[in-house]
């Protein structure tokens, strides 16, 4: 019995300490949302910015094949050099030459991984760019056009009015801003 008034009480008090949260939150009036819809897909694919910078990276790929095929083709003759070796060696030696050569052949996957990692975070800085200036412009649009909700197109199941999506604005706004981004890539030797 006595449990159970001591849980009422704790119930009771923890009630009356809700009530002015409660009366609180009911005179605070939540904004309407006025949505607008992007197309971060399409802005994206077809950003002026964007375009330059898989530019850079076609051009620093380009650069980085001859290298490339060159230590694949040194490879493969290294590679059918030990095998015609292979009668002729001591088990001990071929072992010993064939573990040399693994080790060239891990080294040249590194390299190039570590090349499309160079890559991918060179797009990701110039994209992560973009996206700042976006949100710029559309923090900017917010004002003038009043809106206060951003949905992305992909996130949207049904739109009603065509009116609400601003992408090609956007856009133009993003390609006026921002024409061109430097990629973070290394200098090529």
């Amino acid at each position: 019995m006595y449990a159970y008034l001591r849980t009422c009480l704790v119930l009771l008090c923890l009630l009356a300490a809700s009530v002015p949260v409660a009366v609180q939150a009911q005179t605070q009036k939540t904004p309407v949302a006025t949505v607008v819809v992007i197309d971060t897909q399409r802005i994206f694919r077809d950003a002026a910015a964007l375009k330059a910078v898989r530019q850079q990276i076609d051009q620093y790929r380009a650069g980085l094949k001859p290298e490339i095929e060159q230590q694949e083709d040194a490879l493969r003759k290294e590679d059918q050099e030990l095998a015609k070796q292979r009668s002729v060696l001591t088990p001990e030696v071929f072992e010993q030459r064939r573990q040399a050569f693994q080790a060239k052949v891990v080294a040249l996957q590194k390299q190039i991984q570590d090349h499309q990692t160079t890559i991918e975070k060179a797009f990701n800085g110039a994209r992560d760019q973009v996206t700042g200036t976006i949100v710029e412009i559309l923090k900017e649009m917010s004002k003038t056009r009043g809106f206060n909700l951003v949905l992305d197109r992909t996130n949207v199941q049904v739109m009603l009015d065509p009116n609400v999506e601003i992408t090609p604005e956007v856009l133009k706004l993003l390609d006026q801003r921002l024409p061109t981004v430097k990629a973070a890539l290394p200098a090529r030797k």
